[in-house]
């Protein structure tokens, strides 16, 4: 009886540099996305998201001729816009105001776990006898009302923000450490 005939296994070197290749990558990403995102990314992504809510806000006013303003709900943790109430006009129909306030609700941003405000927030929570408060008033012109600096914390990192009077642009300081 004659027994089948083995083939002998070889390998060039490409095929082993290739299969090396592919199993570090797999590597990489397997650790990068079981890892997450470092305090430090979190707190860029947070200040980013919270840039682009006030450009929409800034947007918002410089597009509709009219004062727009950025409350904070502490209860629920959320900033949204609003129009003051001297902009908002006395006659407008039913359908009108409910179109309004689905567009105005999608212009919100909701401060992310683990993060918490600076001391001047808590103060201002604290007299607000509403359940919410007015932060900063963005005006038709591209200007800003408020000298208030907007502190975001999370773990030992802060970034402060502070918006310009003039033009209304947001500004922040980097990566500050507390000490």
């Amino acid at each position: 009886m004659k027994r089948p005939r083995r083939l002998p296994l070889h390998f060039t070197l490409l095929e082993l540099v290739v299969t090396i290749a592919i199993i570090a990558l797999t590597t990489v990403l397997a650790v990068s996305v079981f890892r997450g995102e470092s305090p430090a990314q979190q707190m860029e992504s947070a200040g980013l998201q919270f840039e682009a809510f006030c450009a929409k806000v800034r947007f918002q006013a410089l597009e509709n001729g009219a004062d727009r303003t950025v409350v904070f709900y502490p209860e629920t943790r959320t900033f949204k816009m609003a129009i003051p109430e001297e902009f908002q006009a006395k006659e407008e129909e039913a359908k009108e105001e409910e179109e309004e306030k689905l567009r105005l609700a999608a212009v919100e941003w909701t401060l992310p776990e683990n993060f918490e405000l600076g001391t001047e927030f808590a103060d201002k929570e604290r007299e607000a006898e509403k359940e919410y408060f007015e932060l900063f008033r963005f005006f038709s012109d591209g200007g800003a009302s408020g000298s208030l600096k907007f502190e975001l914390r999370y773990q030992t990192l802060r970034k402060v923000f502070d918006i310009s009077p003039l033009t209304g642009l947001l500004t922040r300081n980097e990566g500050d450490e507390e000490e």
